[in-house]
């Protein structure tokens, strides 16, 4: 089984973009069962985006998927793209049955790529509709800390002995590749680290990452 956790949106969706289903199939193809989600805020998900619910709403994922009949729970992976990578680290430290995790385009420490303002940040998710309630959130502050808080080099130590693989672009326009080097230096082994040429920051439409994902669940599973 493969989890998969989208990170923060960037622009507004698209009716023509498949999003991560062209990576599903070919995932499905080689015998894995996957599960796409939206966390809060997101896609036809409800609510708004806030990282510290995205971590309540994997775990609710996990929960559900884990109790699943005909799921071979020795087998779960996680693949977690930008933030949602960050999320999976920190749920997988405390969820011990989680067995990999694969890192696309995850920042060291999110705190370093947020903008200062977290009314500037809270304008940016409304015009993109992630945010859906204006009153939201009740506590700024707060809110705001919760994306500071995402720290993948604090907790991606504790996936050890897991395997823990690392990909990112060097023409990341969003996450300097410079993360994915602290990231590595940060893991524990087994781990692996793969810098992809040209690559921009949405690893899911680089056609290298299919077989890189593909490559990577054939040695972990």
């Amino acid at each position: 089984m493969v989890i998969f956790c989208h990170g923060i949106p960037g622009s507004k969706p698209n009716p023509d973009d498949r999003g991560y289903l062209g990576l599903v199939e070919d995932i499905v193809s080689d015998g894995f069962c996957c599960v796409v989600f939206n966390f809060r805020g997101c896609g036809l998900s409800s609510g708004n985006i806030d990282m510290r619910a995205w971590f309540t709403d994997l775990g609710l994922v996990f929960d559900k998927v884990y109790n699943l009949p005909g799921i071979d729970t020795s087998s779960i992976h996680y693949i977690g793209f930008s933030a949602g990578g960050a999320i999976a680290s920190r749920h997988a430290c405390f969820e011990k049955k989680v067995q990999s995790l694969l890192l696309m385009a995850t920042p060291y420490s999110l705190s370093d790529i947020l903008p200062d303002d977290a009314y500037a940040l809270k304008r940016h998710f409304l015009e993109l509709g992630t945010i859906r309630d204006k009153d939201f959130p009740k506590d700024i502050d707060s809110w705001y800390q919760g994306f500071k808080e995402l720290n993948t080099g604090q907790w991606i130590p504790f996936l050890s002995p897991r395997p823990v693989g690392i990909v990112h672009g060097d023409s990341d326009e969003v996450v300097p590749y410079e993360h994915a080097g602290l990231l590595y230096e940060s893991a524990c082994l087994p781990k692996k680290i793969t810098i992809l040429d040209g690559a921009a920051h949405q690893l899911r439409k680089d056609p290298r990452v299919s077989g890189i994902i593909r490559d990577w669940l054939s040695k972990v599973r």
